[in-house]
């Protein structure tokens, strides 16, 4: 039984099967799908945690996500934390399409990159700093004029994924 269980842990890790050349080359596979992305300026973050300023983290089970394309940012994401000046009813927080107003990467250590991109809505304008791993695993920081900032955690959704 005890074996039985180290398989399914195993298979779902995807250790078993995958001698080290293929695991080697995967990621070598990951990190050049990755850099391309980032310098494209086309990507999907899958976002599976949040981590409000104020309050524990949560881990999300309904899919959000965050995609740049074509010069926009589609963001779908939660949002708990303060807020100031806001439309009645709360608005739209962090779940909107708009036009990238400034867009910069750079590899800051091997296999690290910071990504900032600078979004104007017609509520507020926000700061979304993305540290982003070779292996797709991503961090973002959500900086808005009226309201708290907010974290989130998710994986780069590779196109043999989409």
């Amino acid at each position: 039984m005890l074996a039985l269980a180290v398989a399914v842990i195993a298979a779902g890790c995807g250790v078993l099967g995958e001698s080290r050349e293929d695991r080697i080359a995967r990621e070598a596979r990951e990190a050049q799908m990755v850099r391309e992305a980032i310098a494209n300026q086309e990507f999907t973050i899958d976002v599976d945690q949040m981590l409000p300023a104020r309050g524990p983290s949560k881990m999300l089970s309904t899919p959000y996500s965050l995609t740049v394309k074509d010069g926009k940012i589609g963001s779908y994401l939660p949002y708990f934390g303060q807020a100031w000046n806001v439309p009645y009813g709360g608005g739209h927080a962090l779940n909107f399409d708009a036009e990238i107003g400034s867009y910069s990467s750079q590899e800051t250590k091997p296999g690290v990159y910071d990504v900032n991109i600078f979004v104007r809505t017609d509520e507020d304008e926000h700061l979304y700093t993305l540290r982003i791993f070779d292996n797709g695993r991503t961090s973002i920081e959500v900086r808005s004029r009226n309201r708290d900032r907010i974290s989130f955690m998710g994986q780069m959704r590779f196109d043999d994924e989409q």
